[in-house]
């Protein structure tokens, strides 16, 4: 019994925590609808040439959505001068404790079309998103 009262106490602890550390990101922060970029949970077809820019690896300290995140890599690779983000995926990974708590994850690669050109996201097999969760893609188990 006094087992399942530490327990409990630990539990609404590691919520009211993760409420606390579950900040979103302000509305002045949010990348405009002139900053999305599109998404492939794989790559483009194979006429669709480009180059890799960067490795994206996000992830949250603690409880929360991929939404949170999501702009951030957003913003980070259009910062880099990408076009698109390959092998995205957005997800809950377990954290330090997986038993208590999972966070949410976002990883891809930005790339840049070479030649440069407009490509259009949808017919390319691509999801175009301004950083919310609605507009990606969805996991690979979804389809």
């Amino acid at each position: 019994m006094k087992f399942m009262r530490h327990q409990s106490t630990a539990g609404i602890v590691l919520f009211c925590a993760s409420q606390f550390c579950n900040a979103q990101v302000p509305a002045s922060e949010q990348p405009s609808s002139k900053s999305g970029i599109c998404l492939f949970t794989g790559t483009p077809p194979a006429e669709f040439k480009y180059i890799e820019v960067k490795e994206l690896d996000y992830g949250k300290g603690s409880y929360g959505s991929v939404n949170d995140i999501l702009p951030k890599l957003v913003a980070d690779a259009r910062a880099a001068g990408a076009d698109a983000v390959i092998h995205y995926n957005g997800a809950q990974h377990f954290g330090f404790w997986p038993w208590r708590l999972v966070r949410p994850v976002a990883t891809g690669t930005a790339i840049k079309w070479s030649p440069a050109r407009d490509v259009d996201c949808a017919s390319a097999g691509g999801h175009y998103t301004t950083g919310t969760l609605e507009e990606a893609p969805p996991p690979p188990s979804e389809k």
